[in-house]
C-alpha cells in the first residue's frame, strides 16, 4: 500500500522492479483534510500508465489518522481502512474509536504500529487491538533495520507473536523504503507470501481474514524506538 504524489512514472517502476503487481495509493486524511477527488486523480494517472506502457494497477484508498470521528476512507472500497496512531502517546479515546468503527462493520487495519512509540514499549498493546479483531501492518523498512537496530528488534518480536497480519512499503518516494521490500521479504521466509501478498490481496478484494492467534508478549521489554 503506496503512496504516490510525486515522480509517480518512476516510482510506479521502481515497484514493478520490486516485484509489486498492485498499488493502493493511501494519501493521509482526516476530518479536516481529506485530498479531493482522489478516485478521479488515481484514474488519470492510471490512464496515464497505461499509455507509457506501465503495467501497475492503481487502488484508492487512505491512511486514515486517529481522531475521534475518523474519515471512512477504506481501502478500495473494502470493509478495511488503514488507520494511523499518533506516533507519541495513545489518545484515550483510541479503544472506543475502534470500537465504533467495528460496530459499523468497518474492521481497522493498524498503520506501522512497530513506529508508534507507546506500542513499540509495550507491543502488547497492539497485542490487544488484534485479539479484538484489527490487523497490524507493518513497514518494509522496519523490518530491514533502516529505522535502526532497536526497531527491527521490535519488528520481528511482532512477526513472531502473530501481531502483524501485513508487511506494505508506505513508499513516499524512490528510495530505501522500496527498496526495503526484497530484503523484508527475504527474511520472513515462508510467511512472506503470506505477508505480501495472500493477506493484502484479500484486505483489497474485501475478503475475510483469519490470521493466526496474537500471543501475548509475557516477559515485558521495554524498547526504545529510536534508542
Amino acid at each position: 500500500m503506496t503512496l504516490l504524489t510525486t515522480t509517480p512514472r518512476n516510482r510506479a517502476r521502481a515497484l514493478l522492479a520490486q516485484g509489486v503487481t498492485t498499488v493502493c495509493a493511501t494519501p493521509h486524511v482526516n476530518e479536516w483534510s481529506t485530498p479531493p477527488d482522489v478516485g478521479r486523480l488515481i484514474g488519470e494517472l492510471q490512464e496515464t500508465f497505461e499509455a507509457e506502457g506501465i503495467l501497475l494497477p492503481l487502488l484508492c484508498g487512505a491512511e486514515v489518522h486517529l481522531t475521534p470521528h475518523p474519515v471512512q476512507a477504506r481501502l478500495n472500497a473494502s470493509p478495511y481502512l488503514l488507520l494511523e496512531f499518533p506516533y507519541d502517546s495513545l489518545p484515550p479515546s483510541y479503544e472506543q474509536v475502534i470500537f465504533e468503527l467495528q460496530i459499523h462493520g468497518i474492521r481497522p487495519v493498524i498503520a506501522h504500529p512497530e513506529r508508534i512509540t507507546p506500542i513499540a514499549e509495550d507491543p502488547n498493546v497492539l497485542y490487544q487491538l488484534v485479539r479484538r479483531g484489527c490487523l497490524g501492518q507493518l513497514t518494509a523498512l522496519s523490518l530491514a533495520g533502516g529505522f535502526g537496530a532497536r526497531l527491527r528488534e521490535i519488528s520481528e518480536l511482532m512477526i513472531e507473536h502473530n501481531l502483524i497480519q501485513v508487511i506494505a512499503s508506505d513508499a513516499h518516494d524512490c528510495g530505501d523504503r522500496l527498496q526495503a521490500i526484497s530484503e523484508a521479504r527475504a527474511l520472513c521466509g515462508n510467511r512472506a507470501v503470506e505477508l505480501f501478498e495472500e493477506t493484502p490481496r484479500k484486505i483489497l478484494a474485501g475478503e475475510a481474514v483469519k490470521p493466526a492467534p496474537p500471543i501475548e508478549i509475557r516477559k515485558r521489554r521495554f524498547l526504545g524506538v529510536f534508542g
